[in-house]
């Protein structure tokens, strides 16, 4: 099978605050191979047609040569059991030395997420490949069934800060209470920006400490949630520049995700995009004054 069958709708580009060049990241969707991939979903394969695993195992090597990763997309829930089985495996393969070359999404809006958090950390407990988590929110609202998504957003928002909290402090209780927690490296994609700074909060804070966490990295569409962005990379320049060797180690690694690809291949993506961000009207006043502000920063550093 050509990896063609596998194009991506997405993908993420690594922003630093002084750019020599920028790192892209495709993000994967199994079902883009086609019917043969949804009837082997649906019919619950506990490993993908071999012509599948085959591109995918040349995808991820093409990716590690490039020094890119792979990110596997959400799909809607009666598919996503066996896809994250195929995502786990795919992990087992390709996530070793101590590094993610894999992640897996996860929606938080659905209410069996931490569970399904909980359940990717027990495949990973041997500890002898890396589990990479890519944390959303969640993009399937309009086609799922109601009872399996939080009853409202603010729960939905709880059930994600959570699940960041808890891996980033390794407090899930992987096998009892005293399991060895595996390797870990988790991608927060989230255009919230309360979440983003409790995320970098902790997480910086646990680093300075030396106290124990989990690699992380955040994203947000690109033209969305731009003044979030801009927020993590005045704090990696910052952090970076600092004389203390833990400050710097915590800098924040930030993405932005670009849709890749013709209307066509796109339409589907773009959708969820809009049914995803539905509560855009209500960002643009605090986006256009955090823009504002921004712009009033950099002109009056200018100027200085």
């Amino acid at each position: 099978m050509s990896t063609a069958l596998l194009k991506p709708a997405m993908h993420f580009m690594k922003l630093v605050a002084n750019p020599n060049a920028f790192i892209f990241s495709p993000d994967r969707k199994y079902t883009g191979a086609g019917r043969i991939a949804v009837d082997a979903c649906l019919a619950g394969q506990a490993l993908p047609p071999k012509s599948i695993e085959l591109a995918m195992d040349e995808i991820c090597n093409e990716a590690r040569s490039q020094g890119s990763r792979i990110w596997i997309d959400a799909e809607q829930t009666h598919l996503q059991p066996t896809l994250d089985q195929w995502a786990i495996n795919l992990m087992k393969r390709h996530n070793r030395d101590g590094k993610a070359l894999v992640y897996n999404t996860i929606q938080a809006y659905l209410k069996s997420s931490r569970e399904n958090v909980l359940n990717h950390l027990r495949a990973a407990q041997n500890g002898d490949w890396t589990l990479g988590i890519k944390l959303v929110r969640g993009a399937y609202i309009a086609n799922e069934p109601r009872s399996r998504i939080h009853d409202t957003k603010e729960h939905t928002d709880e059930a994600y800060n959570k699940i960041v909290s808890s891996l980033l402090r390794q407090e899930f209780p992987v096998d009892g209470d005293h399991g060895v927690f595996p390797n870990v490296q988790l991608f927060v994609a989230s255009h919230n920006v309360s979440s983003i700074r409790q995320a970098y909060s902790l997480h910086s804070r646990r680093v300075r400490d030396e106290m124990p966490t989990v690699h992380v990295e955040y994203g947000q569409l690109m033209g969305m949630a731009d003044d979030v962005s801009c927020e993590l990379l005045i704090h990696q320049r910052e952090d970076l520049q600092s004389t203390d060797e833990k400050t710097r180690l915590s800098a924040p690694k930030v993405f932005k995700c670009l849709s890749w690809g013709s209307t066509s291949e796109l339409v589907q993506n773009l959708y969820r995009r809009a049914v995803e961000n539905t509560d855009a009207v209500q960002r643009t006043e605090n986006m256009a004054k955090a823009l504002r502000g921004e712009l009033l920063r950099r002109v009056f550093r200018l100027s200085s």
